[in-house]
């Protein structure tokens, strides 16, 4: 949006390769959205937020369009303003969960090691494997594609955060139980995704939660949408409302929020902040 010549707001977001309820489609995650100080005292259809906001929904989002739906991480102001202009209705939310580490002795049955960098064949083989039992398992809900190429351009090849990848296995057959991707930071570890069926997540955290106690650290944290945290061991956690609300399409013709309400499988790593 410009005004006398000057660029006064800019809306912008990146393409993500998503399952809508195991059908692979197209969504557009809201990225970058910036309006200038004077700008943002126009809290109305006339002002340069909405301008921008609805241009773009209606270009690039919904039936016949590029995309199917988009998604995004608002602060709770910039979600309230969606909701009062009529763009956005919400769909889900983020919660926080913790889990105090351990020091406990190897596990008899798994065991965790970081994946080998010099093996790559290897790991997307594992990696495309652990996403194929996680996308039948959520054959139900909404969930970014995971498959290796995925996570070598957001996690192994980040340019500025040294993420871990940790592949949990059966001891004796070595058989891949799970994929969880750490940030260490301080006397934090944050899990910030996980790859494999879902009934594996129970050891998943058990295992992230020794290893970090193995280097001195505190708690584990997780970011997920809330309709899933049920799923994690929650008698094991202190659990906090993160006042980020995902964010749904309802300006431009396209699937209708109570459709997918309840439905995202979001965490941490879909972000594009963290």
């Amino acid at each position: 949006a410009w005004r006398d010549g000057k660029m006064v707001a800019h809306y912008g977001g990146v393409l993500r390769e998503i399952c809508y309820f195991g059908q692979t489609k197209l969504a557009a995650q809201i990225t970058d959205v910036m309006v200038s100080e004077k700008e943002r005292r126009v809290l109305t259809r006339r002002g340069a937020f909405f301008l921008t906001a609805a241009t773009f929904l209606e270009s690039y989002m919904g039936y016949g369009a590029k995309t199917w739906l988009g998604f995004g991480f608002p602060s709770l102001r910039a979600m309230k303003i969606a909701q009062h202009l009529g763009l956005y209705a919400s769909v889900g939310k983020m919660v926080e969960l913790r889990f105090k580490t351990t020091i406990a002795k190897p596990h008899l049955w798994t065991r965790i090691r970081h994946l080998q960098p010099h093996k790559p064949h290897k790991n997307q083989f594992i990696t495309n494997q652990l996403w194929q039992q996680m996308q039948t398992c959520l054959q139900h809900a909404l969930v970014g594609v995971r498959d290796w190429h995925y996570v070598q351009h957001r996690y192994v090849l980040h340019p500025h955060h040294q993420y871990e990848l940790l592949l949990i296995t059966r001891r004796f057959t070595g058989q891949p139980l799970g994929l969880a991707v750490i940030y260490r930071q301080e006397d934090t570890c944050h899990i910030r995704d996980y790859i494999e069926h879902l009934r594996q997540l129970p050891e998943v955290i058990k295992q992230v939660q020794r290893m970090a106690g193995h280097w001195g650290m505190r708690q584990v944290r997780v970011w997920i949408t809330d309709n899933f945290a049920p799923v994690f061991p929650l008698a094991d956690a202190e659990q906090q409302d993160l006042e980020i609300h995902i964010p749904h399409n309802i300006w431009s013709q396209s699937v209708p929020p109570e459709e997918i309400n309840g439905h995202w499988w979001l965490m941490s790593g879909d972000t594009d902040f963290l």
